[in-house]
């Protein structure tokens, strides 16, 4: 055996025995990379949880501070605007403040955002100032969409014949009579009324105390109603926006909006009704602000 023949193994053996150091020293290596780039990513990730939940928490405090600044009567009667407060809340809403869910119980909308409340008012209501504001309100107080409602409703309990009404009304109050009965649509006409004033304190077409009297009177008229609970008022708010309009491909992408609506009203944890139920018609309404019955007829005059 040559002397080659015996070093050439040994070389052999050491250059494994080298390479096989080498990696296990880089797969080390890579393992340790990894859990320190994992454990990096756990910080961040724990750090931005913490910041996402400080930014809720803090969110919260503004919506519960903006709560508590209303008795039990003003949150009631804001709260009968809760269907529109919620999509103007999807409008509002931006990636760096979130959704402004205290504007559930203020008049304000976020800065900048006044614009979208005055067109609304003009290609809605042709609402431009004080008197027309007024009149869009004595209106839904007066009679709204409920009133054809009712006379709808009563010819069809006086005889069921529908050949003297409006096919599509007609189907609408015989769709919603099981789950609303005699308060119809009425909650419709009061979200609007409650909608519109506060949009007019927004923009200073009513003065606070005139928006405060009108939602007083929304409050009394929903209280001596028939309402059982905020699920009735939403099947109201829903049959009276139908009654209002329906059948075209718009309104039917209009009111699924609505519906959605009110379920996320009636079922999420950050929803007013949720917040405040219905209260039992014993109840007497804790509020912020002295009673005043003058209401919206006689801020007319």
């Amino acid at each position: 055996m040559t002397l080659w023949q015996l070093v050439i193994p040994v070389l052999v053996g050491i250059v494994l025995a080298f390479v096989w150091w080498a990696g296990k020293a880089m797969l080390e290596g890579a393992r340790e990379g990894v859990q320190e780039a994992n454990e990096e990513l756990a910080q961040e990730k724990t750090e931005r949880e913490a910041r996402e939940a400080e930014q809720v928490a803090n969110r919260q405090q503004v919506v519960e501070t903006a709560a508590l600044s209303l008795g039990e009567a003003e949150r009631f009667a804001l709260n009968l605007r809760a269907p529109f407060a919620q999509l103007w809340i999807q409008i509002f809403e931006d990636a760096a403040s979130g959704r402004p869910l205290e504007y559930f119980y203020q008049f304000t909308p976020p800065a900048g955002k006044e614009d979208e409340l005055r067109r609304s008012l003009v290609e809605g209501w042709e609402i431009t100032d004080q008197t027309s504001v007024m009149s869009s309100l004595a209106w839904l107080l007066d009679s709204g969409h409920r009133t054809p409602y009712q006379a709808v409703r009563q010819h069809l309990q006086a005889d069921g014949r529908t050949s003297d009404l409006n096919k599509r009304l007609a189907a609408v109050v015989r769709k919603w009579e099981r789950e609303v009965g005699e308060v119809g649509g009425l909650a419709f006409d009061l979200a609007r009324a409650v909608d519109i004033a506060a949009q007019g304190v927004a923009l200073g077409y009513l003065s606070e105390a005139q928006g405060w009297r009108v939602l007083a009177q929304c409050r009394q008229v929903a209280r001596d109603a028939a309402f059982r609970d905020w699920a009735h008022y939403g099947q109201s708010f829903r049959a009276g926006a139908e009654f209002w309009k329906s059948g075209g491909v718009i309104d039917g992408v209009r009111n699924k909006g609505y519906a959605q609506t009110v379920r996320w009203l009636l079922e999420d944890a950050d929803s007013p009704w949720v917040r405040d139920p219905w209260p039992p018609a014993s109840q007497v309404l804790e509020q912020q602000r002295p009673a005043d019955t003058e209401g919206v007829r006689a801020t007319l005059h």
